[in-house]
């Protein structure tokens, strides 16, 4: 029996739930169509936090001495044994400003350019893509052209890179969710995640914060440049709730608040009512998906006086909770459909015949 084996990319850390989720579902995913036994590597900033997982890790964030050699090993052969790489889900591929587009070059950038160059098939699961500013547009165009299959989460970024081998689904952590069904405590307090963004917690959501006064908070990423924990603190909420109690096993629903993406989702997930503040494209579209776009606002352009009287309606009325639930299970076929459409480019990409390409 022929074992498929696969790369999987541009993975971040675990410490990051977010990024550890999307990991867990791709390959969750991968596994799905090519079997338990599928022989998977996975390219990391940090391979030490997915040790959990049992699969080689390359590091792609470099040192203060450069690239790690086997990783540079690993992209000079352009993925040459493998006979499928998959992009995991995420919003990576952002060239905005100086700093992040440098970042974007240095740690994403190999992995991208060497994907586009292997003769394996290439399956990158639904991104956010942009913006792409500094000149730096036409190239990300030429690379992605390359891919076999390019999978966009939001329509903005299926806008901007619309192309015969881009489509558009929905967020992985959509596309894997099976929501819980939680009784709900009206005496608990809503929970307000925040993260530092632009230079610190947005003025918004500290006036949101100030306004529902008695609230509890969470901490989605402690990792690196992406620690929310002195963000959280300052805000003063009456305490932070661990992972295990809001989202692993929660006792109730709550009404959650969260300016991360997959704080918002994984809190959806966990059985909890959720309205997101999004700093980039990638919230409005899954939350479009999920029938909810009246929960989510620009987290730098919102009233937090009309996002409090959305947590008190959620907090106090029934009917109101039950008519988000009605809105979640109304989009359930359409994410099922997004999921078997992802799932066959994945098939079609591993199988013998779709290998047979040629790049540049």
């Amino acid at each position: 029996m022929t074992v498929t084996r696969v790369l999987l990319l541009h993975a971040y850390s675990s410490v990051n739930r977010g990024d550890g989720l999307l990991v867990d579902e791709s390959l969750a995913m991968i596994r799905e169509v090519f079997g338990e036994d599928t022989l998977i590597d996975l390219v990391t900033s940090y391979p030490e936090s997915f040790k959990y997982t049992g699969l080689r890790c390359y590091r792609s964030k470099p040192s203060y001495f450069g690239y790690d050699l086997q990783y540079l090993k690993l992209l000079w052969s352009a993925f040459k044994t493998y006979d499928l790489v998959v992009g995991v889900g995420g919003g990576y591929l952002r060239f905005g400003t100086p700093v992040e587009a440098l970042k974007t070059i240095i740690v994403m950038g190999p992995q991208l350019w060497a994907a586009a160059r292997s003769r394996s098939r290439t399956v990158y699961l639904p991104q956010s893509i942009g913006p792409a500013r500094l000149g730096l547009e036409r190239p990300l165009r030429f690379l992605l052209s390359k891919l076999d299959k390019v999978w966009v989460r939001d329509n903005r970024s299926l806008d901007e890179f619309r192309d015969s081998a881009v489509e558009r689904a929905s967020d992985l952590a959509l596309l894997g969710m099976q929501r819980k069904v939680l009784s709900y405590n009206v005496g608990h307090r809503p929970v307000l995640s925040v993260r530092a963004h632009r230079g610190g917690v947005p003025v918004g959501a500290r006036v949101l914060a100030n306004l529902l006064g008695d609230f509890d908070g969470y901490v989605q990423s402690a990792v690196a440049g992406n620690d929310d924990e002195m963000a959280v603190k300052s805000i003063n909420p009456a305490r932070i709730c661990s992972f295990e109690e809001l989202i692993d096993s929660p006792s109730t629903a709550r009404i959650v608040v969260a300016i991360r993406l997959h704080a918002a989702l994984m809190a959806i997930k966990a059985g909890h009512y959720v309205v997101h503040l999004a700093y980039e494209r990638k919230g409005f579209g899954a939350f479009q998906d999920l029938g909810l776009s009246e929960f989510v606002f620009n987290v730098h352009d919102f009233s937090p006086q009309e996002v409090e009287e959305i947590v008190l309606k959620l907090k106090s009325d029934s009917d109101a909770r039950d008519d988000y639930d009605s809105q979640i299970r109304a989009a359930s076929d359409s994410i099922a459909r997004s999921r078997e459409q992802v799932l066959g480019s994945l098939a079609v990409a591993g199988s013998p015949q779709g290998r047979e390409v040629s790049r540049w």
